[in-house]
């Protein structure tokens, strides 16, 4: 173990000895003008971007080779500042914006602040590099992305008095600015029917996975698949009533203590299918009730939509949404009946493995109401 760690410790050891002895982080001020003129001033460490280094890891050797041998320094500029250029990218609304560079350290510059710095402090050589570029008039969001050798990029970016957002640009992933407001949404009347059937299913698959696992226990409590979609159908009734009367006003929005009731239906929906004491009219009653729990669910999922709901196209947007939460429903059901299907022929017993699974249903329906009880008391 010694002669291991002396090992490690001369292998790294003068690297730490000749490592940057001091860096900073670059940092980066954006300013967009009553023209859309975006005007973009880069502080950061030239000697370490010109040798192609993190400021952290530029070697101590290799930024003296740079500043002293002669006309390296020199010959380095020009490379240097198309590369910064070639590595910065702009967009505006998802289109790239092309940029100029204005000013870029010269190696005169570069040398004349070290020297100011004095020998003991000549490193980092912190100098800017000023870019502007032209933002298309109404642009809403601005994604910029830092060349690699800058690490990661502190910047403030602001418009006007309006939108000032500060954050730190890593090489990996790229900023984005908020600079204007979202559009209104499209009315919800102008929504297609598949638009509707891909919400309501999305809500179910793969959003809903509370929901999935209540469809498991009632596929798992019935004798036939027939009969489990006969269950799903009548608990898509029973949430469609409760959803359409609070879109439609008749009732509040249920808000968030309705979560804890929904992992409840789950959990007694698993142990009512454990126990199979249940006749087939309580099971058809027993999914229509749990279903009016679920669509107040649905209701305070989408509460942020509903005010964009009116009279005149509520009735065909709940229908596709309830027709993609069904579909999502039936989809469920098959693919458990197909799951099942391929564990007993793989020789698993039917009857306990149904069991077992609807215990587990009942178990995390259970654990997940008191979790989400927990949460909304603060004792979490």
């Amino acid at each position: 173990m010694r002669r291991v760690f002396l090992l490690w410790l001369s292998a790294f050891l003068p690297a730490l000895l000749w490592a940057h002895p001091e860096w900073k982080e670059a940092s980066c001020i954006g300013v967009i003008d009553e023209k859309n003129t975006f005007s973009l001033t880069v502080k950061f460490d030239v000697p370490s971007f010109l040798v192609g280094q993190l400021p952290k890891d530029a070697p101590i050797k290799e930024l003296d080779a740079l500043m002293f041998s002669p006309g390296r320094l020199a010959a380095s500029v020009e490379p240097g500042r198309k590369s910064f250029l070639a590595g910065l990218r702009l967009e505006a609304d998802g289109q790239p914006v092309a940029f100029t560079l204005e000013t870029f350290p010269s190696a005169e510059q570069i040398l004349a602040q070290s020297a100011r710095q004095g020998e003991a402090d000549r490193y980092p050589v912190m100098m800017n590099a000023k870019l502007t570029a032209a933002i298309p008039a109404g642009t809403r969001k601005l994604v910029l992305r830092f060349p690699d050798a800058l690490g990661t990029v502190f910047t403030n970016l602001r418009k006007g008095m309006e939108f000032q957002t500060v954050m730190a640009v890593s090489k990996n992933e790229p900023g984005e600015f908020r600079i204007g407001d979202d559009p209104s949404p499209a009315p919800r009347e102008n929504r297609t029917a598949v638009t509707l059937l891909g919400d309501g299913f999305g809500h179910v698959i793969p959003e809903g996975w509370d929901h999935c696992l209540f469809m498991l226990a009632m596929f798992l409590g019935a004798a036939s698949l027939r009969q489990a979609l006969g269950r799903s159908l009548v608990f898509t009734v029973g949430h469609s009533i409760t959803l359409s009367a609070v879109a439609l006003g008749w009732i509040g929005n249920p808000g968030p203590w309705i979560e804890p009731f929904i992992a409840l239906t789950i959990g007694l929906g698993g142990l009512m299918a454990f126990r199979g004491t249940a006749t087939n009219r309580q099971m058809l009653v027993i999914p229509a009730a749990f279903g009016l729990v679920h669509g107040l669910g649905f209701a305070a999922a989408v509460s942020d939509r509903l005010k964009d709901w009116d009279n005149g196209s509520i009735v065909r947007i709940l229908v596709g949404f309830n027709v993609g939460v069904e579909l999502a429903q039936m989809a469920v059901i098959f693919t458990s009946a197909g799951l099942l299907w391929l564990a007993l022929r793989a020789g698993l017993p039917e009857n306990k493995l149904r069991r077992a699974l609807c215990l587990a249903v009942a178990c995390v329906g259970f654990a997940v109401m008191a979790w989400r009880a927990a949460d909304i008391l603060g004792l979490t």
